[in-house]
């Protein structure tokens, strides 16, 4: 999850595997979604068989406070462990994130 923080502005990153695979955990999606969040110099690209899915997730982070409160602990968290706490107030993120792209898993 921190490996993107050393990444040269830029670069283009593959998220695998689909996070929208109905096995996959929110809590694990959050934590992914925290860390590009993070990264907005990157570019991810997410590749999925579920785009409903993707939207749906996006959907709930922008309209329900209760989710949107959970992913930013998730956020929190990760800048606990590269102690920057201290980035973890403010308004956070306009959703959907701007530096990640939902590619047809067909391509």
């Amino acid at each position: 999850m921190l490996a993107p923080f050393r990444w040269a502005s830029g670069a283009v990153v593959r998220v695998a595997p689909d996070l929208f695979e109905p096995e996959v955990r929110n809590k694990f999606r959050d934590e992914v979604f925290a860390t590009m969040a993070l990264c907005p110099k990157l570019r991810f690209e997410l590749r999925t068989a579920h785009p409903s899915a993707y939207q749906e997730f996006v959907r709930v982070i922008e309209d329900d406070r209760a989710e949107y409160l959970a992913w930013r602990v998730s956020a929190a968290t990760i800048l606990r462990k590269l102690d920057r706490y201290h980035e973890a107030s403010g308004p956070g993120p306009v959703w959907p994130l701007e530096n990640v792209v939902l590619v047809d898993q067909g391509s």
